[in-house]
């Protein structure tokens, strides 16, 4: 497993984050098996995941609750498997994610079950077959196709976990381990963020505070003094979102864990 994220989590806006993880995966694989022991065993560490039989709210169409879902995730975990490929689903999950982490800068984390990772990445065996298929079903949209591949080809090489000689429960332990620590990180970068928005603030107040007594005539100037407390209202507001999306986060997150 590698020790760092595929990509930084500096750009990373905590505000918009509904979950902690997206976790993409093939249902008639490893939902019953693995997917659904990482899922709980986030939950009971406190870590929002969203999988969809589960996640999905009543009346939302899975073809755009699924792609809203990975664009509100700090995380996305990609279950690869043998017949992963062969779901059209999951194909558009994945070009989906590894746009969100060029443009979110968010975390992908993949785990290779049961498949070798050289397979995914030159498309052999069951991920050959299973592209055989594709190109004859989408032979008039073979841009799709080959985005499908170029995705898959990229996912392969960020580093991730492979479970082949791993006991799934050990497996468990260090995906939820590293997920934790990543959420640190971005967490801690929200607290500085957050501490020098303070900051900043506070000083910004001051200067305009001593603008104001001074009473300055020049029209320009008020009107930029005008200006600035816009501005800086508009701050103050973001500042306070951002502490309410983080508490009801946590809100959302302990009451999931309580279900399960």
């Amino acid at each position: 497993m590698a020790a760092s994220p595929s990509s930084s989590s500096s750009g990373v806006d905590p505000s918009q984050h509904k979950y902690d993880v997206f976790i993409s995966f093939r249902g008639d694989e490893t939902r019953l098996k693995f997917t659904s022991h990482l899922y709980r065993a986030l939950i009971r560490n406190d870590i929002k995941a969203y999988i969809d039989e589960i996640s999905l709210e009543k009346g939302e169409v899975i073809s755009r609750a699924l792609p809203k879902a990975i664009e509100e995730s700090a995380i996305s975990i990609i279950v690869f498997s043998p017949d992963y490929a062969s779901s059209t689903w999951c194909l558009d999950e994945l070009v989906h994610i590894l746009k969100c982490q060029k443009e979110k800068s968010q975390i992908v984390l993949p785990i290779f079950y049961e498949v070798d990772p050289s397979n995914i990445r030159k498309q052999k065996e069951s991920y050959h077959a299973s592209f055989v298929k594709h190109e004859q079903r989408f032979s008039n949209e073979i841009e799709k196709v080959r985005q499908w591949r170029q995705a898959l080809e990229e996912a392969a090489g960020i580093s991730g976990w492979d479970s082949q000689g791993k006991a799934e429960a050990f497996l468990v332990d260090e995906v939820v381990k590293d997920v934790k620590d990543k959420l640190k990180y971005i967490g801690e970068g929200v607290k500085n963020m957050l501490d020098g928005l303070e900051t900043d603030l506070e000083s910004a107040n001051k200067f305009l505070e001593d603008a104001e007594e001074k009473q300055l005539t020049d029209e320009n100037v008020r009107k930029w003094l005008l200006e600035m407390k816009e501005v800086m209202y508009k701050a103050d507001a973001l500042k306070d979102k951002i502490k309410y999306e983080e508490l009801k986060r946590k809100a959302e997150s302990d009451s999931e864990a309580q279900r399960h």
